[in-house]
């Protein structure tokens, strides 16, 4: 039942986001033309012609993402915070799958969103041969040989549970919203945001904790000494994916008790 939940979310996801990819890499190539066009010309129209095609541009790739989180909030709450829900909620799956299924969804629709956000990047700058091999020497400057393939594997799968563990907490700060019987959505913004304070007051307290902590730092010294930098880089960007699935699995499991046992229809 899972796939079909998929299947469908895909589906009324598609019917919207697909024009966009299809508009946004389009636009990136008109804007290289235009670009080119303008590069040897000193006319003041030419250039502003120029500047106002890169602006359409930029203001495409926001649009993009914005388009994509707007989408993603909006099928979590009309499926399941509204009348919606009453239908969604007879169906013979469980919470998790729903939550799961919206999850996977979303997850994969923002992954798409950057990659055509990339791809349109790479042909404004003229093609993608030629803006990998900058992409790689910038990577290369700024962490001065401290990351190697692994590293640059585990920061990419780092990003993709960061985006998985920031959609949870959006599903998350829904549904406690919905337990109040008026202003759901102020209230949802309200923990949305209270959760973020409290995650950034539990990671800066621990951090001066830590950096204080005397045979903490001993140890992280002794570690550090006998590891090379890219197998230390990685091993701090393994423990950060660690804690991040934490988080995100407590997120998830505590949206799916809420909808299960507490959700509140409008």
């Amino acid at each position: 039942m899972l796939g079909k939940l998929l299947k469908q979310d895909f589906r009324a996801t598609a019917r919207i986001i697909l024009p966009v990819y299809a508009a946004v890499p389009v636009l990136g190539l008109f804007t290289n033309l235009i670009t080119r066009l303008c590069e040897n010309q000193n006319g003041f129209l030419i250039r502003a012609i120029g500047a106002l095609v890169s602006f359409v541009f930029s203001l495409s790739l926001i649009a993009a993402v914005v388009t994509t989180v707007v989408l993603m909030i909006l099928r979590f709450y009309r499926n399941l915070m509204t009348d919606e829900g009453y239908l969604m909620f007879t169906l013979p799956v469980r919470p998790w799958q729903l939550v799961l299924s919206k999850l996977l969804t979303a997850l994969l629709t923002l992954v798409v969103t950057g990659l055509v956000s990339f791809v349109s990047v790479g042909i404004l700058f003229g093609g993608i041969r030629g803006f990998l091999p900058a992409m790689r020497a910038s990577l290369e400057r700024s962490f001065g040989g401290v990351i190697n393939g692994w590293g640059i594997a585990l920061l990419v799968l780092l990003v993709v549970v960061q985006v998985a563990v920031s959609v949870l907490q959006i599903y998350l700060s829904c549904s406690i919203g919905h337990l109040f019987r008026r202003k759901r959505i102020l209230f949802a913004v309200l923990f949305y945001y209270a959760i973020n304070v409290v995650l950034e007051t539990v990671a800066v307290t621990s951090i001066i904790v830590l950096s204080n902590f005397e045979p903490f730092c001993h140890f992280l010294d002794q570690l550090s000494a006998g590891m090379s930098a890219p197998g230390f880089f990685n091993l701090f960007i393994g423990v950060a994916l660690a804690l991040l699935a934490v988080l995100g699995i407590v997120y998830f499991f505590v949206t799916e008790r809420i909808l299960r046992r507490h959700l509140n229809l409008e």
